[in-house]
């Protein structure tokens, strides 16, 4: 996929992750309208973004995504700015066992409503253009963890919401791609933790500080997927052992004859 010209809205973009992802977009020539719950840091970075690039490729808006009604207007006026979005990015996401309503809330509820959105604007089926939901998860997702249990609940709730519609017989009719970027523990303020935020905080911290991963390694695995026009419903791990390495890649309709196939740790056709 060649990015240049392609109109992006991306959540939790103010700083980390998200704001790497943007940076790494507009670099490719996308335009990007980001969300984040801090308006103060999302200004900040919206004007340090636009000194780099232009007041038109990057913008701003505060939203919560827990909250359906901000996230709705958030994702129309990217719309209104744009003409139309062709890349989604549910990357807003927290941390935090005793708000463990709240972490559902944002993580699960707010990225899935956010797939929600985007899919009815981009169906092809429905008079869109088609386009791309991308989702930035977690290892998490992909198996158990004691030290934060509601959390990695959250995660799983998305791949499996993502897997389900990218395996979809209509998914060629909707002309939507779906994916994941799954890492490990990313050096981001996430990781500033108070006790009982986790479960046995201390020994958490250490199998941290010897498996996390940067920031960058997250941006480079998302590019590496966003552009990859052939990974429809792929999980791609991001690990200090594995970085951008898909764990998991879906196929639908592969032939276009027999059913959908899944295929696991396997390269699609003509890759490595």
């Amino acid at each position: 996929m060649n990015l240049s010209g392609k109109r992006v809205f991306l959540t939790g973009g103010a700083r980390g992750i998200g704001r790497g992802i943007s940076e790494a977009l507009l670099s490719k020539g996308a335009m990007v309208m980001f969300c984040d719950i801090n308006p103060g840091t999302g200004k900040q970075t919206e004007e340090e973004l636009q000194k780099q690039y232009s007041s038109d490729s990057v913008s701003f808006i505060k939203a919560d995504v827990a909250d359906s009604q901000q996230l709705k207007a958030a994702f129309e006026a990217a719309v209104t700015k744009f003409g139309a979005v062709d890349i989604h990015i549910n990357n807003a996401g927290i941390l935090d066992q005793r708000i463990w309503e709240r972490m559902f809330a944002v993580n699960a509820i707010g990225t899935i409503r956010g797939c929600q959105i985007a899919l009815e604007h981009m169906r092809r089926d429905k008079g869109g253009h088609g386009g791309v939901i991308m989702n930035v998860v977690s290892m998490g997702g992909l198996g158990s963890s004691y030290w934060f249990p509601a959390y990695t609940a959250s995660k799983h709730a998305v791949i499996g919401f993502v897997n389900s519609w990218a395996e979809s017989p209509y998914q060629p009719q909707h002309g939507v791609r779906w994916g994941c970027v799954c890492p490990v523990s990313v050096d981001t303020e996430m990781l500033n933790m108070e006790e009982n935020q986790i479960y046995d905080l201390s020994e958490n911290q250490k199998h941290t500080a010897t498996h996390k991963v940067q920031i960058s390694d997250v941006v480079d695995a998302f590019m590496k997927l966003v552009q990859d026009e052939n990974s429809n419903g792929a999980l791609m791990e991001v690990s200090r052992e594995n970085n951008g390495v898909y764990c998991r890649r879906q196929l639908v309709y592969m032939n276009n004859v027999s059913p959908p196939c899944f295929m696991d740790n396997l390269p699609f056709p003509g890759q490595t």
